[in-house]
């Protein structure tokens, strides 16, 4: 009797090693961080340029293999490591680079792939001191506004939201469409904290011209989606695009990678397109409208308001907050036309114009600063000289009204000894010349005729 075969059981599929490990991060940006990192320096490794990939010269990459085979290989891992530090160096700005550095250290640490301490001081002292930075150019509503015309529905309402509200673009990426109050005023939209860098769940407002692109967007939204799966049907069927379905709740359901793309497109069209002569990067970069957001609400309100609805960290703390959220929306409503693109253009005039004038008069009134002071010394100086002659002429005039005095006192004295002599006998105007002759104290006067 022949034994009846026994078929196996089906054994569970075993989870990628970068899966799992990605997954242990519930943060979407700390995903994404770490996952560039991990891809980029395995394309350096392995000798694959991302402009080839991206144009379909080179078939995608499995990176859950290549991960997997980088872990099993006995490979030069501190040579390695040098190799993607220069790589960074060459291709990314300081900061940029020292970030893809940790996070490829510590992902391969995590599984076990160490360098020696020598190549990390190395690495940390020297090769990733520092590398040229992209100077960036200053985001403004001029540029955002050509930038618009040269947009789709859907770039149109995603910049105006990034230039009203000061959200990270990986947060307005995540944010979900019942996550948008459009019945309060201004409209209300609430990030979670698995999708903020901090983890701490916050909100930000849109301005009405925000509001209004979005609520078009959204009536032609599920159009757009069955649109873009039809056209990246053979990228989805190559593994190299994700289906869009219904069930992807997301206000705005696309890559920060094809958001930049449209940017940088829409800057080009506009002719506002400018690239750094040193790393060759674009120098009005979406990171500009957190920055737009900021300064020009600070024209307005204090800055403790716009650095809370941003998401800075310092300002999220119950001890540190004074508002309540309605105090909070008030003032927003305030700034709100500073953060417009296309709004009431006299409004913007007006306050360009009023700036300009404040700043104007301080200046000149920094540059006569000194002058001003001069003459204020020499008013007091003046004052003081003033007072001084005024002092001295009210002693003269005493001193003349004495003198006077005096002379009147003698003139009357005189006239009286003239009357005298006048009744005296010669013999006694002669006795009384001659003591006062020898005291020195009379003089008399030829014309006084004495009596007979």
């Amino acid at each position: 009797m022949a034994r009846q075969a026994v078929k196996p059981h089906d054994e569970p599929t075993p989870v990628p090693k970068l899966v799992k490990f990605l997954t242990g991060y519930s943060n979407a940006s700390s995903r994404a961080g770490y996952k560039n990192a991990v891809e980029s320096f395995l394309r350096c490794i392995y000798g694959m340029k991302k402009v080839n990939i991206k144009s379909g010269k080179i078939p995608a990459p499995d990176y859950n293999a290549l991960f997997e085979m980088y872990l099993i290989s006995k490979r030069d891992n501190d040579a390695d490591f040098i190799q993607f530090s220069e790589h960074l160096i060459e291709t990314r700005p300081a900061l940029s680079a020292k970030q893809s550095m940790t996070a490829i250290r510590y992902a391969m640490t995590y599984h076990g792939v160490n360098i020696s301490k020598g190549t990390s001081q190395d690495i940390r002292r020297e090769t990733m001191k520092g590398s040229a930075a992209t100077v960036d150019r200053v985001l403004n509503t001029k540029i955002i506004n050509a930038a618009l015309q040269h947009t789709t529905i859907q770039c149109r309402a995603l910049f105006l939201c990034l230039a009203s509200s000061g959200a990270r673009l990986n947060e307005m990426l995540s944010v979900g469409i019942n996550d948008v109050d459009f019945n309060s005023h201004p409209v209300k939209m609430t990030f979670r904290g698995e999708n903020t860098k901090n983890g701490k769940q916050r909100y930000t407002f849109i301005s009405d011209e925000a509001t209004a692109a979005v609520q078009e967007w959204l009536k032609v939204r599920g159009q757009y989606i069955d649109m873009s799966n039809a056209k990246s049907k053979k990228l989805i069927e190559m593994g190299r695009a994700n289906v869009k379905t219904a069930s992807d709740t997301r206000l705005f359901p696309f890559s920060d990678a094809s958001v930049t793309a449209w940017w940088n497109d829409a800057l080009s069209a506009s002719g506002e397109l400018t690239k750094d002569d040193v790393t060759g990067r674009n120098q009005l970069r979406i990171h500009g409208f957190r920055k737009f957001f900021l300064s020009q609400m600070s024209l307005i309100v204090s800055k403790e308001i716009p650095e809370f609805l941003a998401g800075h960290s310092a300002y999220l703390s119950g001890s540190y907050r004074r508002y309540d959220d309605e105090t909070v929306a008030a003032e927003y409503l305030k700034a709100m036309h500073m953060v417009s693109i296309t709004g009431s253009k006299q409004v913007k005039e007006l306050e360009n114009e009023l700036k300009e004038k404040m700043a104007e008069q301080s200046a000149k009134t920094e540059k006569h600063a000194d002058t001003l002071m001069m003459v204020i010394s020499e008013n007091m100086n003046l004052k003081n000289q003033m007072q001084v002659m005024q002092e001295q002429n009210v002693a003269l005039q005493e001193r003349l009204q004495q003198i006077e005095q005096a002379s009147e006192e003698q003139r009357a004295a005189m006239d009286k000894l003239n009357h005298l002599a006048m009744n005296l006998t010669p013999q006694q105007i002669a006795a009384i010349a001659g003591v006062l002759a020898q005291k020195g104290e009379l003089r008399i006067e030829p014309s006084v005729t004495p009596r007979r």
